[in-house]
């Protein structure tokens, strides 16, 4: 893990110029969160704060974001781009070790999933302590899950092997474990998967 959090140190002040933000497919993700005005939203692995702005444009005046992060050098960047934003909340830490005593509305994943050393634990853990009952879990990356796997291989040794696995297949494992999956997206344009606290498929 400390590996992981040095080559994110080391990306951070770059990170911007390294990534592109498709604003029409993350429009499209948040739609599909049902975030809403005044909502309660968590950003697991905020980087450089890539969803804040679209987050911060969903929830309102009354609206909050937790937005946590493992890298120091990704929370320095992004605590200066929304310097005097009092509606979000930067926290240092490790979500898989960590616990945060709240519950949220939605919980976003974007970017940060084939990160987790332990994905289904970790997605279980959020869902089952810090999602409100009619809360949402989303995954999501706005390129397809060869392109994520190709990009991380490409990187740095150190994330070469966070790769994302098909949607059906991710499915069954995390229904498995009492994960109720929502929704699912896996194709060319993107990759979603919608968790909620109780199965109800949305498809």
């Amino acid at each position: 893990m400390k590996a992981q959090v040095d080559f994110f140190n080391a990306v951070a002040h770059n990170w911007d110029n390294m990534i592109t933000v498709n604003e029409e497919k993350i429009g499209y993700a948040l739609e599909v969160a049902q975030i809403k005005p005044g909502h309660e939203v968590l950003d697991v692995g905020t980087g450089t704060g890539v969803m804040l702005p679209f987050i911060l444009d969903k929830i309102g005046k009354e609206g909050r974001i937790t937005a946590i992060d493992i890298a120091e050098n990704m929370l320095k960047v992004v605590k200066e781009k929304f310097k005097g934003e009092d509606r979000i909340n930067f926290l240092h830490g490790n979500i898989e070790l960590e616990a945060i005593d709240k519950l949220f509305d939605v919980i976003i994943c974007y970017s940060v999933f084939p990160h987790f050393s332990q994905k289904v634990e970790t997605v279980k853990k959020l869902v089952e302590h810090n999602l409100k009952e009619d809360g949402k879990l989303l995954i999501f990356h706005s390129q397809s899950k060869e392109e994520i796997n190709n990009i991380h291989k490409k990187a740095d040794d150190i994330v070469a092997e966070d790769k994302l696995i098909d949607f059906l297949t991710q499915k069954n494992i995390f229904q498995r474990v009492g994960i109720p999956v929502l929704k699912g997206i896996d194709n060319e344009e993107m990759y979603l998967i919608l968790i909620g606290k109780e199965a109800s498929t949305i498809y």
